[in-house]
């Protein structure tokens, strides 16, 4: 039987993020650590063993280190230092921690799943990339194709994680030698599945065993509400961004300044009362609405006539 731990990534802690450390703890098939970004400083999580993502620990593997937000476009970083320092296990789940296993016992979810003999990586919304993705031009696609997926939680086998140690090592090296932009230093959701695609190995969607999300529920931005997911979520899914309060509240106003959606926004501030916020917290919601409808208004405005 292989031996497999589960990472929790994360550059924070409080105790929402301890109790679902707990939760995949109990009653679990596997060992649960937590991968944490501390290059702001320690994290202190407890009892739960902790792998330390600093900016020595990376440049002793040789990954680059110059990219804008690394540690959040570069979440396969993590697997790495776990590798290093876990080298008796065969596979490392990595699961963020607004991702939820919606199910009495949440690692009963990963253990569905065949093995990593059989499958080197298992991810969401793994598929080949469209041509107009962000990422699809931070890969050389001379190489191979460009594939894409949802890094919230993946499993990849102990060689699958030595290969792409490698391959980002090496990446590194021409990054570097080329002056190339920081900028342009590709994220993990396609380097991982276009360097595993090209390399021959098994690549998985989750849902190829029977599925446990759809894309509504399990997406790259539109948050799913913690409290409607307790009162209604289906057993034994999974779902992402899940938030509750202001944080749902801040994520969703952040998503409907981008795409001009303020209106859909007080619709579903107003559905969402006696579920996720009070009438009056609702109210407060309103006028910071209200607010974003002012800034949308004077950010879309003309500029005003020249004066003749």
């Amino acid at each position: 039987m292989s031996r497999t731990a589960v990472l929790i990534r994360t550059h924070y802690v409080d105790e929402q993020l301890r109790a679902f450390a707990e939760r995949l703890r109990a009653g679990s098939d596997f060992d649960v650590f937590v991968v944490a970004d501390e290059t702001r400083g320690a994290l202190d999580f407890g009892d739960i063993p902790k792998l330390s993502l600093t900016a020595p620990a990376l440049a002793s593997l040789g990954l680059y280190g110059g990219a804008p937000d690394l540690l959040w476009r570069c979440g396969d970083y993590g697997l790495y230092v776990a590798r290093r320092a876990l080298p008796a296990y065969d596979a490392f789940w990595m699961i963020e921690p607004d991702v939820s296993l919606n199910a009495e016992r949440p690692s009963g979810i990963l253990a569905r799943f065949p093995g990593p003999d059989e499958v080197d990586f298992l991810a969401g919304r793994l598929r080949p990339a469209e041509a107009d993705w962000d990422w699809a031009a931070m890969m050389e696609p001379e190489t191979g194709p460009v594939w894409r997926c949802l890094f919230a939680l993946v499993r990849l086998s102990a060689p699958a994680i030595d290969l792409l140690l490698e391959a980002r090592r090496q990446a590194t090296a021409r990054h570097l030698s080329q002056g190339r932009d920081p900028a342009a230093w590709p994220n993990d959701e396609a380097f991982v599945a276009s360097t595993l695609a090209r390399n021959g190995r098994s690549c998985r969607d989750l849902n190829d065993f029977g599925q446990i999300y759809d894309e509504a529920g399990f997406s790259f931005w539109f948050p799913v509400s913690q409290r409607e997911l307790d009162a209604g979520g289906r057993e034994g899914w999974i779902y992402h961004p899940v938030l509750s309060g202001q944080a749902y509240f801040i994520k969703l106003c952040r998503l409907a300044v981008r795409h001009g959606a303020i209106d859909e926004l007080e619709k579903l501030v107003e559905r969402m009362i006696g579920l996720e916020w009070t009438a009056e917290e609702a109210k407060s919601h309103r006028r910071a609405i209200d607010f974003l409808r002012v800034q949308h208004a004077i950010a879309t405005a003309p500029p005003p006539l020249a004066a003749e």
